[in-house]
């Protein structure tokens, strides 16, 4: 009989893991991604008005709903709306660490999940690949605290400076919608405004806006 000490877990271990594999899944799923976000900036919202605002068949949004619910990031709530149930979704985010640490939340999540419906993100994953998509989205980031320039995120990305202005200017209308539901974001003030005419260009509304 072996005298080795059992391996043992930090008590987050599991949830740490589930966590990864929520962001894995979402991330992998640019359209579930995309449904994750309408819900969670909208929470309490319908699957009805999701699936419209979206441009979801029927079908289509309520799989999406109920996968959403499997994962544990969104549920259906005993409250009604027009006759129909009422869903809110919940802010998921994990960090993955290589050379460097990059936390992922919902606002890359809505990124990602943004690829398959905005032009100039759909170019600039054709051209870069899918994994250019998160530095983009830090670069953004920066330029939106006033810490550079379009043209310095130019240099950052390693990109033309006309590929910048288009991947910053479709991430901006993005993050801005979902700032205030991701709990990465929640330190960070912006010190460059957002038109109100750019953000009704992007792919995600706030119902109430």
């Amino acid at each position: 009989m072996s005298n080795a000490p059992s391996p043992t877990q930090p008590p987050d271990a599991g949830h740490t893991a589930h966590r990864f594999f929520v962001v894995q899944e979402l991330l992998g799923t640019p359209d579930l991604a995309r449904f994750y976000t309408d819900l969670l900036v909208n929470s309490p919202t319908t699957v009805t008005a999701a699936r419209e605002r979206q441009g979801f068949s029927k079908s289509t949004a309520y799989k999406y709903a109920n996968t959403l619910a499997e994962l544990g990031v969104a549920e259906e709530l005993d409250e009604y709306e027009d006759g129909s149930s009422l869903w809110r979704a919940d802010p998921v985010s994990g960090d993955w660490t290589d050379e460097t640490t990059l936390e992922l939340g919902p606002a890359i999540i809505a990124v990602y999940g943004a690829t398959g419906v905005d032009d100039d993100l759909e170019l600039f994953v054709d051209r870069h690949g899918k994994a250019a998509l998160a530095p983009a989205v830090m670069a953004t980031l920066a330029y939106l605290q006033g810490e550079t320039t379009r043209r310095g995120v130019a240099d950052e990305l390693g990109v033309p400076a006309v590929e910048a202005i288009a991947v910053t200017q479709a991430i901006e209308r993005i993050v801005t919608v979902v700032k205030d539901h991701d709990p990465t974001l929640s330190d960070i003030a912006f010190e460059v405004d957002v038109h109100d005419r750019a953000i009704e260009q992007g792919p995600y509304q706030r119902a109430d806006a």
